[in-house]
């Protein structure tokens, strides 16, 4: 992995001082400059330039979010939908009811293409009309769905609209910024509420060192705040100034440290990139569509009755249907990008082995929290892709592989005497 300056979004692996501690417990509230300090990575020269690097490293993602959010995608979609679907029943009614009068007099009168319009609609007995209407309407009901906020401003002049535009681009760049600091500021708090907590006594025996090693073989002048969450499922989270370990990955690895320590260099190389300011800050231009998603989604995923997981989705889909289908695969090429790079990284501190057991054995180890996140984390690279690019050169890794987890035996039940 390539040396970069202290402003750039690569690791160093150039030779660099000592890793200093830092305080694993939550900084006082009245020290809010301490805040933007404590768990920082130190390879940045000030608390701007590590903020700058965040925000501006993902222009597509951040460009996407604002055109969701602020152009009003969700609702041209449902502008979409309730037009094709009055244009597609008004379609194939009328077409019936016409009969050979469906198409305007100028349309039939087209040579070749009047007579095989009009005798495919006869015989399709409306079908043909309906599928055409429903795709024009969809067509139609989208485009206005992203106009109708703005044409009122620009029917009372050229000047009122731009500045509208303007506004609108302002705005979602403000709220992106002031959501990154909010989360950068009160972040040990939101971990905390979400059920995060500082580590015991043994559990900082046995993190700490293998957080300080990791960072050492990175080449890291500090380290961030580690937390864990009592949760049995297999995660770790990078944050802004903190990293989360979840008890499931402890007792999932806890008699292979390397694979502990793996995933720590892993979750070491987003912090010290400054991922989580990138991702911080994309969802902030996103707000209204990432309250909705995350709220609607967490909702869905815990309701056990079909009817109204049907509901909350007939309720939402459009903020649904934008994100995974627009938002999430436009952030798809930087966070691939960013699971490649923290995998490199920790293969270049020497847990080759150990990254490749947490690939092996865990699906993935920073699932979504909520049903934004697991939208933006379905974009991941697929683990054997990982895999991949982490190999050793020259040697061979066939399937099965070595450190996949072993399938047990089946149980073959018999009746007694057979």
């Amino acid at each position: 992995m390539a040396e970069e300056t202290q402003d750039g979004g690569q690791i160093s692996t150039a030779t660099t001082p000592p890793v200093t501690a830092v305080p694993d417990r939550p900084v006082p509230s009245g020290e809010i400059a301490s805040r933007f300090t404590v768990g920082r990575p130190a390879e940045f020269v000030s608390v701007t330039s590590w903020l700058r690097a965040g925000i501006l490293r993902n222009a597509r993602g951040v460009v996407a979010a604002f055109i969701a959010a602020w152009l009003y995608v969700p609702g041209a979609l449902f502008a979409a939908a309730v037009f094709a679907v009055f244009s597609g029943i008004g379609a194939y009614f009328y077409s019936g009811l016409r009969g050979e009068r469906t198409l305007p007099e100028s349309a039939r009168s087209v040579p070749f293409l009047g007579d095989a319009m009009e005798n495919l609609l006869n015989k399709s007995s409306g079908v043909q009309a309906a599928v055409l209407a429903v795709l024009l309407g969809a067509l139609i009901g989208f485009l206005l769905g992203m106009i109708w906020v703005f044409l009122g401003p620009f029917q009372e002049g050229v000047v009122d609209g731009v500045a509208t535009v303007v506004g609108a681009i302002i705005i979602g760049f403000v709220v992106g910024l002031l959501y990154t600091l909010y989360r950068v500021l009160f972040e040990h708090r939101i971990l905390v509420v979400t059920g995060a907590r500082r580590l015991s006594r043994r559990e900082a025996d046995l993190l700490l060192p293998l957080v300080r090693s990791a960072a050492d073989r990175l080449g890291l002048r500090n380290h961030p705040v580690v937390l864990t969450h009592d949760s049995a499922e297999a995660a770790a989270y990078a944050h802004t100034r903190h990293i989360v370990i979840h008890k499931g990955m402890i007792d999932s690895f806890i008699h292979t440290p390397d694979a502990i320590a793996a995933t720590i260099a892993h979750e070491l190389v987003h912090w010290r990139n400054g991922d989580a300011i990138s991702t911080a800050f994309v969802r902030g231009v996103a707000l209204p569509l990432y309250v909705v998603q995350a709220g609607g989604g967490w909702l869905r995923d815990r309701t056990q009755n079909g009817f109204l997981r049907f509901l909350i989705w007939l309720a939402l889909w459009p903020v649904f249907i934008t994100v995974q289908y627009f938002v999430a695969p436009m952030q798809a090429s930087d966070s691939r990008r960013a699971e490649f790079r923290a995998d490199e990284g920790a293969v270049l501190a020497g847990y080759r082995a150990g990254m490749r057991k947490v690939l092996n054995r865990l699906r993935s180890f920073e699932g979504g929290r909520n049903g934004w996140n697991a939208a933006i984390c379905a974009t991941h690279p697929a683990n054997e892709l990982r895999l991949e690019a982490i190999e050793e050169p020259g040697k061979d890794y066939p399937l099965p592989d070595e450190d996949a987890p072993a399938f047990p035996f089946p149980v073959i039940v018999t009746e007694p005497g057979v």
